[in-house]
């Protein structure tokens, strides 16, 4: 077992961020990061990953564990997967800086080979993946999307632009086509993408810009309430101005895009706030309003103007605007492509009596695969509100248990005892 101050659970912006701050205020720190790299998406997408590389050099000597998913959290034990081996460690506080996924939501064909979303698509640049040889790709989405074709172009494929106008600086030897996707065609992996125009282009390679939602996985196993916020990216847990996260369990923290989806500086800046108040909490931060308060001004400053009003009127315990959200498709869409279940299964459910995101896992195995709700939770969420003409924030999430991670049963065996989970 592994004995520390602060542990920080992600190690991307925020994270980075708030290990370098309490490092720098003399805390004892453990910076845990579930890829191999540190950085996370930041260090694929140009425009952050300075920022990113600045941060990872003001860690100085803190320790890091890389590849090393987080899946449980029992108080302020969390159990952690190292290797092959499940290792513990209790801190006097835990940050929580998990940050937020893409979601690709569902239409005909999206489960192929080769549809992925625009994050993956960057992994793949980032790992020399892409060329001339990979054949034609097509790129659905904005700005960011936009950012991607560029990059593929120079890379040597042949890149397709499709959304509803073309980025400004997008280069020349990306083609843009006005539109949207209706379906991904192919055997076992895509060939084709169709418009809603009707025209086919031939695709081996499908990047679709998509929603951001926070990672709140290990905040509602630790009980912490959630609150649907759609300006922040969806649900997102309850948090008071310190960044402390309501529930049972005291000194447990959020920041970054976990605590609502925001720019890749605004997420940095969040984390030291978040890390200033672990600080004080632990009598190191001499000073500590006005170095809170220049804190709160610099986050201020870095974030997205309607995100910050969203994320300071959750802070004081405001009730979002109630929206009824809705996924529509045709019947034979998968939505749970772990499990393979379908649109048309979650309506046969539906007309049998589920209410709940339980009730459909219970009748149609949805969210009881290796991704445990991540790719299929969010839109399973809008299907059913949209199902019942209920507001999405009024339903309840899918319960969740430990691991929140996928981990072998052998690994088990070296870890624990862990808190029942009822």
């Amino acid at each position: 077992m592994t004995a520390v101050q602060i542990a920080v659970v992600g190690a991307g912006p925020a994270g980075l961020a708030a290990a370098g701050e309490a490092r720098a205020g003399g805390a004892h720190v453990l910076l845990i990061e579930e890829r191999p790299a540190l950085g996370g998406r930041a260090m694929m997408v140009p425009g952050a990953r300075g920022l990113t590389e600045g941060l990872m050099r003001d860690l100085g000597g803190t320790e890091a564990w890389r590849g090393s998913p987080v899946w449980g959290l029992f108080g302020r034990t969390l159990a952690v997967l190292r290797g092959e081996r499940v290792e513990t460690v209790t801190a006097q506080i835990v940050i929580l800086t998990t940050g937020a996924r893409e979601v690709i939501l569902p239409f005909p064909g999206w489960t192929l080979d080769g549809v992925m979303t625009v994050e993956a698509g960057w992994e793949a640049v980032r790992a020399g993946r892409v060329g001339a040889e990979t054949g034609p790709v097509s790129v659905v989405g904005d700005a960011e999307a936009g950012g991607l074709a560029g990059r593929l172009a120079e890379r040597g494929a042949a890149v397709t632009l499709i959304g509803a106008k073309r980025p400004a600086g997008v280069p020349d030897a990306v083609s843009h086509e006005p539109g949207t996707i209706t379906a991904a065609e192919g055997s076992g992996a895509i060939d084709r993408v169709v418009l809603a125009s009707g025209a086919t282009h031939a695709c081996r390679m499908l990047c679709v810009e998509s929603p951001r939602v926070p990672a709140t996985e290990l905040a509602r196993l630790a009980g912490c309430p959630c609150v649907y916020q759609p300006l922040l990216g969806g649900f997102v847990p309850r948090y008071d101005r310190t960044f402390a996260l309501h529930g049972p369990t005291p000194a447990l923290f959020v920041a970054g895009d976990a605590s609502g989806v925001d720019s890749p500086r605004a997420a940095a800046e969040s984390g030291r706030l978040a890390a200033k108040y672990a600080l004080r909490s632990l009598g190191l931060l001499p000073d500590p309003e006005v170095k809170i308060e220049e804190s709160r001004k610099r986050l201020a400053a870095a974030s997205i103007p309607l995100h910050a009003r969203a994320r300071e009127a959750l802070a004081v315990g405001a009730v979002p605007d109630e929206v009824v959200e809705r996924w529509v498709g045709p019947p034979d869409t998968i939505v749970c492509p772990c499990e393979a279940v379908s649109a048309g299964a979650l309506q046969a459910a539906f007309d049998d009596g589920a209410r709940t995101p339980d009730d459909l896992k219970r009748m149609t195995r949805c969210g009881m695969g290796l991704c445990q709700w991540r790719r299929c939770g969010t839109p399973v969420m809008r299907w059913l509100s949209g199902a019942l003409e209920v507001p999405i924030g009024r339903l309840s999430l899918p319960r969740i248990r430990p691991p929140v991670r996928a981990i072998p049963l052998s690994a088990l065996a070296t870890g624990g005892p862990f808190p029942r989970q009822d």
